[in-house]
C-alpha cells in the first residue's frame, strides 16, 4: 500500500463518518485541556470539510467542552473502527463560529434536535432528580465548533504486520513510522 493512499484512506473514514450514521467514525473522542487538566467526550461527527481537513460539532455554549474549547483552541479527536481495526488521532485546533454562521445548522435541525439546546438549568448543574430539569424554548445555547486537523497519527492493526503513519496537514509532510 502506499503511504498517500493509507493516509487517504483515514481521511475518507472521517468524511464518511460526518455524512453515515452507521460509520464507526460518527462517534470520535475529543480531547480537551484545562489548566493541567484533560476532559474526554464522544462528540457527533456533523460534517467534514475535505479542502480544509476540518471537522464540525454541536454543543452547548454552556457546556464544558465549549468552554475548555474557548480558552484553549488545542484538542484532539481520536476515532476508532474496531472491524477494521483502525485508529486515527487528530492532534487540532478548534474554532467557534459565530451565532450568525451557526443559524445555518440551527435551521436544519429538528425540534428534538434544538431541544438539547435549551435545557434548564444548563448542563451539568446540579439537580434534585435526574429528571429535575426542563426545556426553555426562548433559550438558545446551540453553538458550533470546527475542529481544523493539524496532523493525523493513524495506525491499523493487523496479523500481518500493524501499519501506521503520521501525516502534518500543515507541512503536508508524511511518513511511516513505527507501529
Amino acid at each position: 500500500m502506499q503511504l498517500s493512499d493509507f493516509i487517504n484512506q483515514a481521511l475518507k473514514n472521517i468524511q464518511r463518518g460526518a455524512a453515515d450514521r452507521k460509520s464507526k467514525f460518527r462517534f470520535p473522542v475529543l480531547a480537551s485541556f484545562t489548566n493541567n487538566s484533560l476532559s474526554q467526550r464522544i462528540v457527533i461527527a456533523r460534517k467534514f470539510n475535505e479542502e480544509q481537513k476540518s471537522l464540525v460539532i454541536f454543543t452547548d455554549e454552556k457546556s464544558q467542552k465549549f468552554t475548555e474549547l474557548k480558552n484553549n483552541a488545542r484538542c484532539n479527536l481520536l476515532f476508532w473502527d474496531a472491524g477494521k481495526k483502525m485508529q486515527v488521532s487528530v492532534n487540532s485546533l478548534a474554532h467557534i463560529l459565530s451565532k450568525e454562521n451557526a443559524q445555518q445548522y440551527w435551521q436544519n435541525l429538528s425540534d428534538i434536535q434544538k431541544k438539547d439546546y435549551q435545557i434548564n438549568p444548563p448542563p451539568k448543574s446540579i439537580i434534585e432528580a435526574h429528571n429535575a430539569y426542563e426545556f426553555d424554548a426562548s433559550m438558545n445555547r446551540f453553538t458550533v465548533i470546527e475542529i481544523f486537523f493539524q496532523e493525523l497519527d493513524i495506525l491499523v492493526l493487523s496479523n500481518n504486520g500493524h501499519q501506521r503513519a503520521n501525516y502534518n496537514i500543515k507541512t503536508l509532510e508524511q511518513s511511516w513510522v513505527t507501529p
